[in-house]
């Protein structure tokens, strides 16, 4: 009698096991169900991974270089560079045309000189104001006027060139560093935040 209850026994679990092979998993089991624990891994490690990739703004520095020691050779004749006025969070490109005690430059064309214009209430003028200039995607503080005078090689509506002074800079007429303009050298030096706000802003309306 035992003997054919132990065989029922083992019939049954040999019939499950077969059954067992042959049909799915339930829902709740499959091998797509991720448990609670698992899930909250797989969460942490998402986090993780997104907490370390590098800001793409991390590593932007304002660079405040001599211009006789550095800026002169490094900004040099004919290259065309982004300049963004900090107040206005506006810019424009011009092109450098000369200069030896700072560089005199000139906006690249018609619609660069209108934003240049409307940067100073759409009148010309003699007032200094902070700037950031980017050369070969380093970005420098400097300082520039509003008042095209002198010379001019751009048929761009602006009628002349104007200044941009870097650290230590000095004028054409007086050979002075000029402190107005220093000033506002200094002033772009301190504010990165300024300019990284700029250029997230940027990079959205794109």
């Amino acid at each position: 009698m035992n003997s054919k209850i132990v065989c029922i026994v083992f019939l049954i679990m040999f019939c499950s096991m077969c059954i067992a092979s042959v049909l799915p998993y339930p829902n709740f089991i499959s091998s797509n169900y991720i448990f609670a624990n698992d899930q909250q891994i797989i969460n942490d490690k998402q986090e993780e991974e997104t907490t370390n990739v590098t800001s793409p703004y991390e590593n932007i520095e304002v660079l405040s270089y001599d211009w006789f020691d550095f800026m002169d050779k490094h900004f040099t004749k004919y290259v065309t560079v982004r300049v963004i006025d900090i107040k206005s969070q506006r810019e424009y490109f011009v092109q450098r045309l000369g200069g030896y005690n700072h560089a005199d430059v000139q906006t690249i064309d018609y619609e660069n000189t209108k934003i240049f214009k409307e940067i100073y209430g759409g009148e010309w003028s003699w007032v200094r104001r902070p700037v950031w200039v980017e050369i070969d995607g380093q970005f420098f503080a400097g300082s520039t006027n509003g008042m095209p005078h002198g010379f001019s090689l751009i048929d761009n509506g602006e009628g002349g060139h104007t200044c941009i002074h870097f650290l230590n800079s000095k004028t054409h007429g007086t050979k002075r560093v000029d402190e107005a303009h220093q000033e506002c050298v200094d002033y772009a030096s301190k504010n990165k935040a300024l300019l990284i706000e700029y250029l997230k802003n940027q990079a959205l309306k794109k």
